[in-house]
């Protein structure tokens, strides 16, 4: 796996999902489980972001170092977009899995 082009894309991802909060903490979320793990399947990273389970992807934040900004901003993010999390973007986390899904294959495969 070419990490750095999985996090290219999730960049990308990131970018293009710029008006979508809760998309875009989840992709956040994303790369930083996927720094340390790429093999973590995106249901399970959601299933956590559900559960609002600060813990789980605390640990992840926590065994890289650099981003320690970044990853703050993200919890900031993830807090104060929680309200946004409504019946429509819960309808959208199906295609989100599926998108996180296309982004590691593809990654792997180039």
């Amino acid at each position: 796996m070419d990490k750095q082009k999985l996090i290219e894309a999730l960049d990308a991802a990131i970018a293009k999902h710029e008006g979508n909060s809760v998309a875009k903490v989840i992709l956040g979320l994303t790369k930083q489980v996927w720094q340390i793990d790429w093999t973590v399947a995106p249901f399970d990273i959601i299933s956590h972001y559900l559960e609002f389970d600060i813990p789980y992807f605390y640990r992840f934040m926590s065994m890289d170092l650099g981003d320690e900004k970044e990853e703050e901003q993200l919890l900031m993010e993830w807090i104060s977009s929680r309200n946004a999390l409504n019946k429509e973007s819960k309808a959208n986390l199906p295609a989100l899995v599926e998108e996180l899904n296309r982004l590691r294959v593809d990654a792997r495969n180039s």
